[in-house]
């Protein structure tokens, strides 16, 4: 992570990491937890997670002055955020493929975390709530940090940030807005 973060900083103006302590609740929530251990749970884990970021972060001499570690509750009142969240929201009723989409890849979410019992429609609804949450920085993170453009990275494909910047979806995003996927390099072939 470090080297990574080393990497963003050299090629980005500025980098803004985003924990999603807030909306991990309802994966837990869709697993079988009530809400005050699905609550604790996603905390443990976001602090885990935002820790390794800030020590990577560190130890890769960062952040600069307008780089930024938040958590996504502490985005949740941005006005751009709420007003893209509310369009996410209307978007999954008008547009069946961005539905399915978000629907298979809520249900691998758990299966991934080790459930074995029924993808019921009310379990995996539950379980979506994570990524429609997640959603509305893939298509406004420029607008929601004030920032001229963005680059959203993340480590693994995500199809339905790929159903949105292919155009497929009903929820489009700008031009200023961009989604990439992100992986280590491999290492070089020793030349023996």
């Amino acid at each position: 992570m470090a080297e990574l973060l080393r990497w963003l900083c050299a090629e980005f103006a500025r980098v803004d990491v985003v924990v999603p302590n807030s909306a991990l609740a309802h994966t837990f929530r869709a697993l079988g937890y009530d809400d005050r251990r699905a609550e604790k749970k996603a905390r443990g884990e976001t602090n885990v997670l935002r820790n390794r970021v800030a020590r990577a972060w560190e130890s890769s001499g960062g952040p600069r002055k307008d780089d930024g570690l938040h958590r996504m509750s502490d985005l949740a009142d941005n006005a751009v955020y709420q007003e893209r969240l509310a369009e996410c929201e209307q978007a999954l009723e008008a547009d069946d493929l961005l539905w399915e989409t978000c629907a298979e890849m809520s249900g691998a979410v758990l299966l991934g975390r080790g459930y074995d019992g029924p993808l019921t429609p009310d379990r995996v609804e539950r379980a979506m709530r994570y990524l429609i949450a997640e959603l509305p920085f893939f298509l406004a993170s420029a607008d929601v940090f004030g920032a001229p453009s963005s680059l959203n990275f993340y480590h693994q494909r995500l199809p339905l940030a790929e159903l949105v910047f292919a155009g497929k979806s009903v929820l489009q995003a700008p031009p200023w807005q961009g989604y990439a996927t992100i992986r280590p390099a491999a290492p070089a072939a020793d030349p023996a």
